[in-house]
Order: C-alpha cells, then structure tokens, then sequence
C-alpha cells in the first residue's frame, strides 16, 4: 500500500501533458486516493486549480504557488530523502511492472533529475518545478499532474 501511495504521489505530481488527458495507468481509483494530499498542497500553498489545468495543456504557469505546490506533492507522497531531495526509487519500482514505459522512464529521470542547481540554493520548489518541466517534455505519455 505504501508504495502505490508513493507512485501515486509522483503520477499525482506528473503526468501526461498533451491535450489535459491521463495515462491509461492513472485509474480514478487513484486519483480519488490522492484527492487528500491534492487538497492539502492546494490548502498550503495557494495554488490556482488553474495553473494545475495549465500545466495539464502543457502551459507551464511560473508562479511560485505552483513550483511549491510540486514540491508539496513530493514532499505529501513521500518522495523526499533525508537530504529533502527528489528520491524516485518508487517510481522505478512500479514503472519496471510496465515495459513499455520502463527505459523512457528511466532516461527521463536521468536526464532531469540533476537539472540546475536548485538544491544547492536551498529553492526546493523551483527544482520540483523544473524537474516536473523536463520530465514532462521527455516522456509525455508518463506525465501528468494531479
């Protein structure tokens, strides 16, 4: 159970952008499960639910309620190490179930999770922002933000 709530907390965080559509893997089961941590990172933050559709239709609103609300989704799910860095050792544990995303999912990850120096500056939030951008952009059918 935890770990389906690990993954849910990044497919919550990202997921498909094309045209504010859901990967087939992203059950309704799901979201309603993430409906909670959804609502609290909402509550926290001050997030526009627009900026979330936005970011649905592959817009990418820059506000600061936003970046923080990706950190928020990473924080509420478990995602963050020791160190309050991204740690996506659930991710890859359930895309290795899927095949088919497994190697795009694995690349995507490599190429994104070192971006910037965020961490290094102490600006969590703008690393999940970014993170969430590139990954987004490197495997859209993985994608999407709850």
């Amino acid at each position: 159970m935890k770990l389906f709530v690990v993954v849910m907390g990044f497919l919550f965080q990202a997921w498909i952008v094309s045209c504010g559509t859901r990967p087939s893997f992203v059950s309704d089961q799901m979201i309603a499960t993430a409906a909670s941590v959804v609502n609290a990172c909402q509550t926290q933050t001050g997030v526009a639910t627009a900026d979330i559709e936005a970011v649905r239709n592959n817009q990418w609103p820059e506000t600061r309620q936003l970046k923080c609300y990706m950190y928020c989704l990473w924080e509420q799910f478990g995602l963050v190490d020791d160190k309050r860095e991204l740690s996506l050792n659930g991710m890859l544990t359930f895309f290795q179930r899927m095949p088919a995303f497994r190697i795009e999912v694995e690349k995507a990850i490599g190429e994104c999770k070192g971006l910037g120096n965020y961490l290094a500056n102490g600006d969590n939030c703008e690393y999940a922002y970014t993170f969430n951008k590139c990954y987004a952009t490197r495997s859209p059918r993985t994608y999407y933000l709850f």
